[in-house]
C-alpha cells in the first residue's frame, strides 16, 4: 500500500516538474503580425485568439524591430536572455501571441518611443531620455 502511494506521489512530482520546466524554458523570440485574411471561420475568438496572428518572416518586419526590441522588453519588465545575437524569452510568454504582437508593434512605432521620451522628461529620467533620443533618431534615417 505504501509503495503505491510513493509511486503516485513520485509520478505527480515528476509531472509537475516536467510541466514547470517546459513552461519556463527559453525559446527564440520571433516577431508576430496579424493575419490579413482568415479563410476559415474563427471559433471562440475570445478564448483562442492566437489563431488571429501569425509568425512573421524576418524580411516582413522593419530593421527597427531588431534594433529596438531589447528596449521594449526591458521597458515592459520582460525577462529575456541574449545568445548568439538572438533574444530568448520564456515559452509561456511566447504562447501569448497577442502580447508578442504588442511588443512587435511597439518596437516599430516611433510614436510609442516619443511618448515614453515625454514621460521620462516629466519624470526627470535623463539616462532613459538619451537612449530614447538615439532610438528616435534611428527611425528618421
Amino acid at each position: 500500500m505504501k509503495k503505491k502511494i510513493y509511486i503516485i506521489l513520485g509520478s505527480v512530482i515528476f509531472l509537475f516538474s516536467a510541466h514547470y520546466y517546459w513552461q519556463n524554458r527559453y525559446v527564440k523570440l520571433r516577431p508576430v503580425l496579424p493575419r490579413e485574411v482568415i479563410n476559415r471561420p474563427v471559433f471562440f475568438s475570445n478564448l483562442f485568439h492566437n489563431q488571429l496572428y501569425r509568425i512573421a518572416s524576418p524580411n516582413e518586419v522593419s530593421q527597427n524591430y531588431y534594433k529596438n526590441i531589447r528596449y521594449v522588453l526591458e521597458r515592459s519588465g520582460q525577462e529575456y536572455i541574449m545568445k548568439n545575437g538572438n533574444i530568448y524569452i520564456k515559452f509561456k510568454y511566447v504562447n501569448d501571441m497577442e502580447m508578442i504582437w504588442n511588443y512587435t508593434t511597439r518596437a516599430t512605432d516611433p510614436h510609442w518611443f516619443k511618448l515614453k521620451r515625454e514621460m521620462d522628461s516629466v519624470n526627470g529620467d535623463i539616462e532613459e531620455k538619451e537612449e530614447l533620443d538615439r532610438i528616435i533618431k534611428g527611425f528618421l534615417k
